[in-house]
Protein backbone atom coordinates (compact mmCIF):
# COMPACT_ATOMS: atom_id res chain seq x y z
CA UNK A 1 0.00 0.00 0.00
CA UNK A 2 1.43 3.48 -1.22
CA UNK A 3 -0.59 6.63 0.34
CA UNK A 4 -0.08 9.77 -2.62
CA UNK A 5 -1.30 12.92 -3.58
CA UNK A 6 -4.49 12.65 -5.50
CA UNK A 7 -3.23 14.26 -8.57
CA UNK A 8 -0.37 11.93 -9.13
CA UNK A 9 -2.36 8.74 -9.78
CA UNK A 10 -2.50 8.15 -13.20
CA UNK A 11 -5.98 6.14 -13.75
CA UNK A 12 -9.58 7.31 -13.38
CA UNK A 13 -8.69 9.20 -10.42
CA UNK A 14 -12.15 10.64 -9.90
CA UNK A 15 -14.11 8.15 -10.85
CA UNK A 16 -12.58 5.52 -8.63
CA UNK A 17 -12.53 8.18 -5.64
CA UNK A 18 -16.64 8.52 -6.78
CA UNK A 19 -16.49 5.11 -6.30
CA UNK A 20 -15.71 4.93 -2.89
CA UNK A 21 -17.47 7.96 -1.69
CA UNK A 22 -20.79 7.04 -3.01
CA UNK A 23 -20.10 3.14 -1.33
CA UNK A 24 -19.37 5.26 1.65
CA UNK A 25 -22.30 7.40 1.90
CA UNK A 26 -24.95 5.26 0.00
CA UNK A 27 -27.95 4.98 2.52
CA UNK A 28 -27.69 8.90 2.62
CA UNK A 29 -27.40 9.62 -1.17
CA UNK A 30 -30.30 7.25 -1.96
CA UNK A 31 -32.64 9.63 -1.48
CA UNK A 32 -31.50 11.16 -4.57
CA UNK A 33 -31.62 8.18 -6.88
CA UNK A 34 -30.88 4.48 -5.84
CA UNK A 35 -28.80 3.76 -8.80
CA UNK A 36 -25.03 3.59 -7.65
CA UNK A 37 -23.81 4.42 -11.34
CA UNK A 38 -25.28 7.54 -11.53
CA UNK A 39 -24.97 8.91 -8.62
CA UNK A 40 -21.21 8.23 -9.19
CA UNK A 41 -21.07 10.33 -12.52
CA UNK A 42 -23.05 12.51 -10.40
CA UNK A 43 -20.50 13.13 -8.07
CA UNK A 44 -17.04 12.34 -10.46
CA UNK A 45 -16.32 15.85 -11.13
CA UNK A 46 -16.48 17.69 -7.68
CA UNK A 47 -12.93 16.52 -6.10
CA UNK A 48 -10.09 18.88 -6.35
CA UNK A 49 -7.06 16.44 -7.12
CA UNK A 50 -4.88 18.94 -4.98
CA UNK A 51 -6.44 18.70 -1.73
CA UNK A 52 -6.73 14.56 -1.52
CA UNK A 53 -4.83 12.05 -0.40
CA UNK A 54 -5.52 8.69 -1.50
CA UNK A 55 -4.63 4.93 -0.31
CA UNK A 56 -3.51 2.75 -3.38
CA UNK A 57 -3.35 -0.70 -3.42
CA UNK A 58 -2.27 -2.82 -6.64
CA UNK A 59 -3.14 -0.14 -8.49
CA UNK A 60 -6.65 0.74 -7.23
CA UNK A 61 -7.67 3.28 -4.65
CA UNK A 62 -8.52 1.75 -1.46
CA UNK A 63 -9.17 5.09 0.47
CA UNK A 64 -9.25 8.73 0.72
CA UNK A 65 -9.32 12.15 2.94
CA UNK A 66 -9.32 15.24 2.14
CA UNK A 67 -6.71 18.01 3.64
CA UNK A 68 -7.45 22.28 2.57
CA UNK A 69 -6.01 25.27 3.88
CA UNK A 70 -8.96 26.73 4.77
CA UNK A 71 -9.01 28.88 1.66
CA UNK A 72 -9.43 25.91 -1.22
CA UNK A 73 -11.64 23.98 -1.07
CA UNK A 74 -11.83 20.01 -1.27
CA UNK A 75 -14.94 19.86 -2.97
CA UNK A 76 -16.16 21.80 -6.15
CA UNK A 77 -20.20 21.30 -6.98
CA UNK A 78 -20.87 21.74 -10.55
CA UNK A 79 -24.95 22.18 -11.03
CA UNK A 80 -24.39 21.43 -14.56
CA UNK A 81 -23.45 17.43 -13.57
CA UNK A 82 -26.07 17.21 -10.83
CA UNK A 83 -29.07 17.83 -13.63
CA UNK A 84 -27.26 16.29 -16.16
CA UNK A 85 -26.85 12.92 -14.58
CA UNK A 86 -29.84 13.51 -11.81
CA UNK A 87 -32.58 15.20 -14.52
CA UNK A 88 -33.71 18.96 -13.84
CA UNK A 89 -35.92 18.66 -10.81
CA UNK A 90 -33.96 15.76 -8.72
CA UNK A 91 -30.12 17.38 -9.78
CA UNK A 92 -31.37 21.24 -8.99
CA UNK A 93 -32.61 19.68 -5.89
CA UNK A 94 -29.45 17.73 -4.71
CA UNK A 95 -27.24 20.56 -5.99
CA UNK A 96 -28.68 22.91 -3.50
CA UNK A 97 -28.92 20.48 -0.74
CA UNK A 98 -25.44 19.27 -1.09
CA UNK A 99 -23.95 22.41 -1.62
CA UNK A 100 -24.84 23.33 1.89
CA UNK A 101 -22.61 20.82 3.11
CA UNK A 102 -19.79 20.75 0.94
CA UNK A 103 -18.93 23.91 0.39
CA UNK A 104 -19.38 25.82 3.74
CA UNK A 105 -17.39 29.25 3.33
CA UNK A 106 -14.93 29.76 6.07
CA UNK A 107 -14.63 32.40 8.90
CA UNK A 108 -11.47 34.06 9.44
CA UNK A 109 -11.54 35.53 12.89
CA UNK A 110 -9.15 37.74 14.26
CA UNK A 111 -8.03 37.19 17.86
CA UNK A 112 -7.11 39.76 19.76
CA UNK A 113 -6.23 39.73 23.43
CA UNK A 114 -8.76 40.97 26.09
CA UNK A 115 -6.37 43.24 27.68
CA UNK A 116 -5.71 45.37 24.30
CA UNK A 117 -2.06 43.75 23.90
Amino acid sequence: MKIILAKEFESDTKNQMSKIFVDGFFQWLKFFTKDKTKLEKTFSHMFNLDNFYISVINDEIAGMAACSDGKTPSVILNKKEFKKNLGFFMGSFAYLRLRHEFEKKYIHLKLTAAWGW
